[in-house]
């Protein structure tokens, strides 16, 4: 596992690089328990599957946020690039294969389209890991997912 300090770090750095709002201490703390719970900061390919990043998040998730979201909000997608050092046409004519590329292996990427992922729930951000769990649940694994409240809430207290 990545040394937890250590990446509690890049996720406050990358969430504050992209505005205060995006930097909310509840956000820090849900972007960092999803990656622990989907990943353990461990693995960067979902076995079997078509997700990746220590966040788990399928390219198709990204090409969304980047349709639906990014899109029309140019100051917002204009910071997101620039935060992952992206070129703007990852956003604005995203590709399967470029974000199975970029969720792989760019981190500031996962982080920030995992806020992105959260930033279009219309609830407020949870406070207690029993929220968040919940929260988790609902709006990032969703009831497709294997994931439950309880594994997230045994993870984050274990390790986190």
């Amino acid at each position: 596992m990545i040394n937890a300090a250590q990446m509690r770090e890049i996720v406050t750095d990358t969430l504050t690089a992209l505005g205060s709002k995006y930097a909310d201490p509840k956000a820090i703390d849900l972007i960092y328990n999803t990656g622990l719970v989907e990943s353990k900061y461990v693995y960067l390919k979902q076995i079997k599957g078509p997700a990746r990043g220590y966040f788990q998040m399928e390219p198709f998730t990204a090409m969304d946020i980047c349709t639906n979201y990014l899109q029309y909000r140019d100051k917002t997608l204009k910071q997101t690039a620039d935060v992952c050092m992206l070129d703007w046409r990852f956003f604005l004519e995203p590709k399967e294969e470029d974000w199975q590329h970029i969720l792989t292996s760019n981190l500031y990427a996962q982080i920030c389209m995992t806020r992105m992922h959260y930033r279009r729930v219309p609830k407020p951000l949870p406070r207690t890991i029993d929220e968040q769990a919940v929260y988790w649940k609902s709006f990032y694994n969703t009831h497709k997912g294997k994931g439950t409240p309880q594994h997230f809430a045994e993870i984050v207290s274990k390790y986190g």
